[in-house]
């Protein structure tokens, strides 16, 4: 990554406007061969890499994973950050902790503009179809409490080691005893309501309970606060686990995605909430390939088997709003057509209501 590479065939009034107006993110230490990135785009840095200019104010995510010199690409870490206007933010790479830290030295970015890379702006608007119900709050809410987002989670020495080695059955299980998670360095997502309390419900209501998942819908939506910070949890944890390579974004992701869609009560209360939704997915399965969410032992697309209960909620339901029943239908024969996706009704797909 140099400091000389070209700005895609931007107009020099737009060049100008970026600099006068955009964020500098100042970068000491970096060792040559790192792989550093910032939203959609990453580079090996090169011996004279001190950063980036022109960063459009918002919301951004920096990322970088340390290179061996056998070329071994270590887990990557990364962290969400809000640039302001003219702002410049000035970093230090720590290379016993391997991690980006503070630094107070203060630069004006003429003097090193050189060695400066300008922000990939062909990616910008990319980058903001993935990001647009995420704010600050979504951010502080959710990210570790040291505030780096790590691929491979920081373990810690188990003060319990010896009991819980005695324990295990295997040779595995006895080897994780020995280490614990470092909470303090894992995203905090919302809990996804999974056991609901059902004391005094008959079997008939039972079986709608489960099928009809708006309470849990409703807990996470009372977790997050508003309707738009659970888009934003949504957006968050793809954004984690796409650009981060953090799994455990893609199963909150996964959770989110099927309880949102098999919430049929909701279709009729929340329409504003569940159109955002479907624009909110459009954007996240244009960066996936069609036979991703296709599970490897059953070969069912956990997609096509969630979406074709969120298309018939919005087919069979007279309440449901016409707009959003016009916009669910368009994204299913969008995906139908793209992507030869199946969401034919059938009747072996309905559930067994039981009767009491």
């Amino acid at each position: 990554m140099t400091a000389t590479q070209p700005l895609y065939n931007l107009d020099k009034d737009k060049i100008d406007e970026l600099y006068k107006h955009g964020a500098f993110l100042i970068v000491d230490d970096m060792p040559k061969g790192t792989e550093f990135g910032v939203d959609y785009a990453s580079w090996s840095t090169g011996p004279n890499f001190r950063g980036l200019k022109m960063i459009p104010p918002g919301l951004h995510f920096i990322f970088y994973s340390a290179v061996s010199k056998e070329g071994t690409v270590a887990p990557r870490t990364g962290f969400f950050y809000t640039f302001k206007e003219k702002e410049i933010v000035v970093k230090r790479y720590d290379v016993q902790q391997e991690t980006l830290v503070d630094s107070n030295v203060q630069y004006q970015p003429k003097d090193i503009d050189k060695m400066l890379a300008p922000y990939p702006y062909q990616h910008y608007q990319r980058w903001c179809s993935l990001t647009t119900h995420i704010t600050p709050t979504t951010v502080t809410r959710l990210q570790p409490q040291c505030t780096l987002i790590h691929a491979a989670t920081p373990l810690l020495a188990n003060p319990h080691a010896e009991q819980d080695v005695a324990r295990a059955t295997s040779v595995e299980d006895k080897l994780d005893a020995n280490f614990i998670q470092d909470d303090s360095q894992v995203m905090r997502f919302s809990k996804v309501d999974k056991k609901r309390a059902t004391v005094g419900y008959t079997a008939a209501q039972l079986t709608e309970y489960y099928m009809d998942t708006t309470s849990a819908l409703n807990s996470l939506i009372e977790q997050s606060g508003t309707e738009e910070e659970l888009l934003g949890e949504l957006q968050i944890s793809f954004v984690v686990f796409l650009l981060g390579h953090v799994y455990s974004a893609f199963e909150q992701w996964k959770l989110l995605v099927d309880t949102i869609c098999r919430a049929q009560q909701s279709l009729v209360q929340r329409p504003n909430f569940y159109k955002a939704f479907i624009r909110t997915l459009h954007f996240h399965l244009k960066e996936t390939p069609s036979d991703f969410f296709v599970d490897i032992v059953s070969q069912n697309n956990f997609l096509v088997t969630t979406l074709k209960s969120l298309f018939e909620g919005l087919r069979e339901d007279e309440g449901v709003n016409s707009e959003l029943r016009s916009r669910g239908e368009k994204f299913r024969t969008h995906l139908e057509k793209y992507y030869s996706w199946d969401f034919s009704y059938c009747e072996d797909d309905d559930p067994v209501v039981v009767e009491t």
